[in-house]
């Protein structure tokens, strides 16, 4: 199965239904079908074919989607891009993939005005919104001018599909390739484990640049042939507007973003009534955010999973398990093959801890053109991909993380696993949320650093919240330092940015 086949066969069972809403606009399926034909083939026109790259950087957006299943089509490799990169950085990366061209927001043109004029992608700007000026071409153009027919390319479900891009150890993004087959076998997984129908209608909110928002969620519901109600940026009053207009039945939000969502001071779960099914993922969800979801929102059924841009989904957390099991990632997906394993290989007993490995049609091909990175992930060339994460396995088949492997913190000569400290800061009914990491020391090689924010403006001491961690872990583990911040920085998938708190707080100690 091809990744435009998803789009394709529900166009075929239902073309009349209304597939994507954004803002006043409605797109039926079978007019997305075509509109995704016309770019596959305006990208033709464009001289661009089979592996070529093509970079977009964008909001959520009608053009996004139909940017996705044209690009598929056409056989080229979608490089998604966020919107927050400076020029900077977005020209490593168009530089570094040889992007063929570039499709850009037209609030985006004055990052796009600050790239070095020598990059092939700006050969062919194309722009979503107005008029795009000397040098580029609008997106609705294009599509006005290009045939409806689907194009004339082999493809195969093992071609590259899109690259989506990934922390590096470097502190510079990597290019995870994904091919076709393995971005549709993780939209089935996410169709049986999110329990997502053609009855439902979805909201769109994490970014479609990111895999969780493109790559798992949206082709999810459109294979489920719902209809996608699209936020061009978060803001939890718009989607509590959004949720209550179209009768939004099911949405998929990284954690910070289920957290705003319930916390907003405009919160009332009567404009969130239609909501039936609340899933989140992307970063890990304390147990504390899952008893507030079930607490302020008791008739929609909470579902979390883990996965990776390597990946796809890897594990669910469903709505009958367990509260003993809501600090765990829960068990492996539906057809997923994931262990937790030794240095060796081996799988670890019960209660050990491990890396997570995982084998299967959804694993990606590797980075881009960073074949010593490939080869480290799939580092034992048996198909397991090893995932770097972290974590624990319980004789009922929960699965717990306990952070990045790269994260571990050796204070001691002793291993020390920042999520177990996070698990036990969270425990204090005052912390809103916290990270831990680890700085070097010059008598135990490593100590622990605690951030810490406080919910809801409580007062509360640092003292109360070590005791709070001495009552449950080993003194060994206990955090040097614990500081009380107002927010903790966050990629817009909602993950923790650990490497930049570190460099931060070293700077600040000189």
């Amino acid at each position: 199965m091809l990744f435009g086949d998803i789009l394709r066969l529900s166009a075929r069972r239902h073309p009349n239904k209304t597939a994507l809403i954004c803002d006043d606009r409605a797109l039926r399926y079978r007019e997305l079908d075509a509109a995704a034909n016309r770019f596959a083939n305006a990208l033709g026109g464009l001289g661009l074919a089979k592996g070529d790259r093509v970079a977009v950087m964008s909001r959520n957006s009608p053009e996004y989607a139909i940017a996705m299943f044209g690009a598929a089509r056409r056989g080229c490799i979608l490089v998604n891009l966020s919107p927050a990169y400076q020029p900077e950085e977005t020209a490593r990366i168009l530089d570094k993939t040889d992007a063929g061209a570039l499709i850009v927001e037209d609030r985006g043109l004055d990052k796009v005005a600050a790239l070095p004029p020598g990059l092939r992608a700006l050969e062919r700007l194309i722009v979503v919104g107005s008029a795009p000026g000397a040098g580029g071409v609008a997106f609705d153009t294009l599509l006005e001018r290009a045939a409806d027919g689907p194009p004339a390319v082999a493809l195969d479900e093992r071609d590259p599909l899109a690259m989506t891009l990934t922390g590096g150890t470097t502190g510079l993004p990597k290019g995870a390739l994904v091919g076709h087959r393995a971005r549709c076998v993780s939209a089935f997984t996410a169709l049986i484990e999110h329990e997502v129908t053609g009855a439902d209608v979805c909201s769109v909110v994490t970014p479609m640049y990111h895999a969780i928002g493109g790559f798992v969620w949206f082709p999810a519901v459109m294979l489920a042939g719902c209809t996608a109600v699209i936020q061009r940026q978060w803001d939890p009053d718009g989607f509590a507007d959004l949720v209550r207009r179209h009768a939004v039945t099911a949405a998929l939000m990284v954690p910070v973003q289920a957290r705003d969502a319930i916390d907003d001071g405009r919160f009332d779960p009567a404009r969130l009534a239609s909501l039936r099914k609340i899933a989140t993922g992307g970063a890990v969800a304390s147990a504390d955010l899952i008893a507030a979801l079930r607490d302020r929102l008791p008739d929609a059924a909470y579902t979390d999973h883990y996965g990776q841009s390597e990946t796809g989904p890897l594990a669910f957390l469903r709505p009958w398990h367990p509260r003993d099991k809501w600090d765990s990632i829960g068990r492996a997906a539906t057809g997923v093959d994931l262990a937790v394993v030794d240095a060796d290989g081996r799988p670890v007993g019960p209660g050990e801890t491990g890396e997570i490995a995982a084998r299967g049609a959804f694993l990606f091909d590797g980075y881009f053109e960073d074949a010593a990175e490939t080869a480290a992930y799939f580092r034992t060339g048996d198909g397991w991909g090893w995932t770097g994460d972290l974590a624990t396995v319980d004789d009922d088949g929960f699965v717990t993380l306990g952070g990045r492997a790269k994260d571990m913190i050796v204070s001691g000569g002793v291993n020390v696993y920042p999520r177990e400290v996070e698990r036990a800061l969270e425990a204090h009914a005052a912390v809103g949320e916290c990270t831990v990491f680890g700085v070097p020391d010059d008598r135990w090689g490593e100590a622990l650093i605690a951030y810490v924010v406080i919910a809801g403006g409580a007062a509360v001491a640092e003292g109360e919240l070590r005791a709070c961690c001495a009552a449950q872990l080993a003194r060994f583990k206990l955090p040097r330092e614990i500081r009380l911040v107002e927010s903790i920085p966050k990629t817009p998938a909602g993950k923790i940015q650990k490497r930049l708190l570190r460099e931060a707080y070293l700077g600040d100690r000189g």
